[in-house]
C-alpha cells in the first residue's frame, strides 16, 4: 500500500508556521499595556504602587512610567530594578491584611 506524501507536507508545513510565529512573536505583537502593582520595593525599603509597560505578546515587564516613590510619580529617577525582579516582594499593607 502506497501512503500518500500530502499529509506529512501538512504537518511539516504547519511545524513552520508555528516555530516562526514562536521566534517571530515580539515583532508581531510589539505593543505593550500598561498594568499597575503595589509592592514592597526591596531598594526604598517601602510600599510603592507601580505602573508599569507590559509586553503584548509574553507579559514582560519592559518599563516602569509611575512610582508613588517619586513626586511627581512620573518622574521616575532610579534604575528600575524592579523590571528584573521575577516575583514582587508584597507590600507591608498586604501581610498585616493576611495575617
Amino acid at each position: 500500500m502506497i501512503v500518500p506524501a500530502w499529509p506529512l507536507a501538512i504537518v511539516v508545513a504547519v511545524g513552520i508556521v508555528l516555530a516562526a510565529v514562536l521566534v517571530m512573536g515580539p515583532r508581531l505583537f510589539p505593543g505593550t499595556r500598561p498594568w499597575t502593582r503595589a509592592f514592597r520595593c526591596p531598594l526604598l525599603e517601602r510600599d510603592v504602587t507601580v505602573e508599569f509597560q507590559e509586553a503584548v505578546w509574553d507579559g514582560r515587564r519592559q518599563d516602569v512610567t509611575r512610582c508613588t516613590a517619586f513626586t511627581p510619580p512620573t518622574a521616575v529617577t532610579c534604575a528600575k530594578a524592579c523590571l528584573a525582579l521575577e516575583v514582587l516582594p508584597p507590600s507591608r499593607g498586604d501581610r498585616d491584611l493576611a495575617a
